[in-house]
């Protein structure tokens, strides 16, 4: 069964699909994950036919940013990235601004309407207290060496060894 794994920016998407299974990744050193996994990332640049076409073509696990077209699969199909350590929101909004490159995100600030008293940290929280899956990972712990895992135990990894390993090669 194909999984999606939905997540806003910067909340360790990316990680996660690394650890789930060596094939996701083309590169550890930059750490790139194998595109067709990522694709949906980019979801705006996708009619919802060729979200749906994509959906029923994959297998595994892929990652999207696409809260709204998640809602249209079934719920079994979708595990939603949230952190219930409010206070680590800052961290991971932070690593969203250093892990992309500026002219990737510079909309960002204006499509969410960010300015001193919203921040993209009160962004993700109000993303994930507003929309709550049924299947969700909490990244509270990623910093946390058991992290991978807590990850097999919720989701499950192919090769636990390989996921440890991503972990501790992750620069976070």
């Amino acid at each position: 069964m194909h999984k999606v794994i939905l997540f806003r920016g910067g909340m360790c998407g990316d990680v996660v699909l690394a650890m789930l299974d060596k094939a996701y990744v083309r590169s550890i050193y930059p750490m790139l994950l194998d595109r067709k996994r990522c694709v949906m990332k980019k979801f705006y640049n996708f009619s919802v036919k060729d979200k749906q076409e994509y959906f029923q073509r994959m297998t595994g696990h892929t990652i999207t940013h696409d809260t709204e077209f998640c809602r249209s699969l079934p719920t079994e199909s979708v595990v939603q990235i949230h952190c219930s350590d409010y206070s680590m929101l800052a961290k991971l909004s932070d690593r969203f601004w250093t892990k992309n490159p500026y002219n990737s995100v510079a909309h960002v600030k204006t499509d969410l309407g960010l300015n001193e008293n919203y921040t993209l940290a009160d962004d993700f929280q109000a993303w994930q207290d507003s929309h709550v899956f049924s299947n969700r990972l909490d990244i509270a712990g990623i910093y946390d060496s058991e992290f991978p895992d807590y990850l097999h135990r919720v989701i499950g990894v192919k090769d636990i060894t390989w996921a440890r390993t991503m972990h501790d090669i992750w620069p976070g």
